[in-house]
């Protein structure tokens, strides 16, 4: 099936994508359903189409594009060698730092990723982080912890599960001035000043015709609509 004739086919079609909650980049009852999915809405609005988004937990979240074909795409993704080998990912749309989260107590001295092997490092299962963080937790270079959730990973720090957590600061931010179970104990951590890096954000669409299809819709879209990336470390 050509891109024309794909055309003709989804016409009127909604366009339905998979996300998690992660506020205040998505979420069901975020304004907008969050900053990410204003973006990806308006532009696949510039292009006649109407964005549809199905919530669900992260591992989920990946798996429904490859055995629900009424889905065709996940986000946020951040972008790495093995995932792109496995979708169609769109043009970048915004952009997340990866930072630590660390108790006040405790802080962590570390001048490279090799500096955090003698610690417990929390991590959300399924998430993409950087490519040396990645890499030192598939080696074992870092004992690493994986949670559910971010909230998982800030009630273990606080509580001193574990020695500290990867997470997004505006994440971790977002949480803490919002959730009671963090915000009461959001005096005990702090966002260590260093990111490890700053990812970009995609929409990685099912590796077929119709994932082509509607990434290079969303691509369009994204070009015809004014919105802010910021991807400064």
């Amino acid at each position: 099936m050509s891109i024309n004739a794909a055309g003709k086919a989804y016409a009127g079609q909604p366009v339905y994508l998979a996300s998690l909650e992660w506020p205040p980049y998505v979420g069901k009852n975020l304004p907008d359903e969050g900053s990410s999915a204003q973006i990806i809405r308006k532009a696949f609005a510039a292009m006649g189409y109407e964005l549809k988004i199905l919530f669900m937990p992260w591992k989920r979240t990946m798996r429904m594009v490859d055995t629900n074909h009424k889905i065709v795409g996940y986000f946020p993704e951040y972008y790495s060698q093995e995932r792109v080998k496995r979708y169609i990912f769109s043009e970048s749309y915004g952009c997340s730092p990866v930072s630590l989260l660390e108790r006040k107590d405790k802080p962590i001295s570390w001048e490279s990723v090799d500096d955090l092997a003698a610690l417990q490092v929390g991590f959300v299962a399924g998430y993409v982080n950087t490519p040396e963080l990645d890499e030192a937790v598939g080696n074992g270079t870092i004992n690493a912890d994986f949670a559910p959730t971010d909230k998982s990973n800030i009630m273990k720090v606080m509580k001193g599960r574990i020695d500290c957590a990867v997470i997004d600061p505006l994440v971790y931010g977002y949480l803490a001035s919002t959730d009671k179970d963090i915000g009461q104990y959001s005096d005990t951590v702090q966002i260590e000043p260093r990111a490890f890096g700053v990812n970009e954000l995609y929409v990685a669409f099912r590796n077929d015709k119709q994932g082509l299809y509607y990434s290079r819709i969303l691509n369009e879209g994204l070009r015809k609509v004014k919105y802010e990336k910021s991807c400064n470390n």
